[in-house]
């Protein structure tokens, strides 16, 4: 199956790309097609300006952009691994939905209907946190941002979640903690 990461951490040897690195070999070992955007190494512009904006609406798109969204068509899942800053997800991620995810290509919007238009489509979310799991859900941090990226975004799009995961205090857990989770990340990519 052609499975697409989309990865988006600055550094190469934090937990989001220990992540990456353990789907990415466990898929291929499973003669999984898989190819990894890493945004900032690509060094991903998330800007989107008003001129992006009225190209994208008259499906005028910059070069980089129809490279993204080929990516995409040709991928059956996405997988996103990105870390929590400021509860919610960084700049970086935020950006990509921007100028990727546009009306034409990720869903269709006329007058008061959407349609999907990335049916079919299976994504799984792997998000870190340095915040503990006692402090977030009570606060209702996780289910916000899962409402805000399960719903405002895949569900608009036609995407179906497999699973939208959080590791929680990451910096702080030891080796066998690390080493349990990337276990269970793959565990969960098995059900794709």
């Amino acid at each position: 199956m052609n499975t697409l990461i989309i990865l988006v951490h600055p550094c190469e040897d934090s937990f989001n790309h220990a992540i990456c690195d353990k789907v990415k070999n466990h898929l291929i070992h499973k003669n999984y097609e898989v190819k990894v955007r890493d945004l900032y190494k690509l060094k991903f512009n998330p800007i989107l300006t008003e001129d992006n904006h009225t190209s994208f609406y008259q499906t005028k798109l910059p070069k980089e952009i129809q490279l993204e969204q080929n990516e995409i068509s040709w991928a059956e899942n996405l997988i996103f691994i990105f870390p929590s800053w400021w509860c919610g997800m960084p700049a970086m991620m935020k950006g990509y939905f921007d100028r990727v995810f546009t009306n034409g290509f990720a869903f269709r919007f006329d007058k008061s209907e959407v349609d999907g238009l990335l049916k079919g489509k299976k994504a799984v979310i792997f998000q870190t946190t340095s915040q503990t799991e006692e402090f977030m859900k009570p606060n209702q941090l996780v289910s916000s941002m899962e409402t805000a990226m399960d719903v405002g975004i895949f569900d608009y799009c036609g995407i179906d979640i497999i699973t939208h995961k959080f590791f929680f205090s990451v910096p702080y857990i030891d080796k066998e903690s690390r080493e349990k989770m990337l276990k269970e990340a793959e565990g969960i990519v098995d059900t794709l």
